[in-house]
């Protein structure tokens, strides 16, 4: 027969396992942090959205409205402080783009923050704004 004591050092075991966070729960903290870039001067408008998805994938997330006059996908270029996220293929549609979206391990989004997030257009810089956290 189990004693009062048994049932009591279960208990307290029981508990005690139970208040300790699981790791995976501590890590999911940072998770969900969110850079933006918002171009809203100029001939070139749209946003970049920078999410940190995972805790090794950031994914960005672009759309342009206007400012892009060739369809022809091979003369633009992104880029978000040193990292190139030009997309293999993406739709133009002059005057703007197609949203797209592109995963990175390379990099966490919150060493985005305070670099600059550059569009060009063969070598012509038509947008630069910084990348600020949300």
């Amino acid at each position: 027969m189990i004693t009062k004591r048994a049932i009591l050092i279960l208990f307290l075991f029981a508990a005690l396992v139970s208040s300790i966070p699981h790791p995976n729960l501590q890590k999911r903290e940072k998770l969900g942090f969110v850079a933006t870039v918002l171009f809203n001067e100029n001939d070139i408008k749209g946003v970049a959205t920078f999410t940190q998805f995972s805790s090794k994938v950031c994914r960005a997330t672009v759309q342009f409205n206007t400012g892009f006059t060739s369809s022809n996908d091979d003369i633009y270029t992104f880029k978000a402080g040193n990292h190139d996220i030009t997309p293999n293929n993406f739709i133009v549609k002059p005057p703007g783009i197609a949203a797209f979206r592109k995963d990175f391990t390379n990099f966490k989004c919150n060493s985005l923050v305070g670099k600059k997030f550059t569009v060009k257009r063969g070598n012509k810089v038509i947008g630069e704004e910084e990348i600020k956290e949300a």
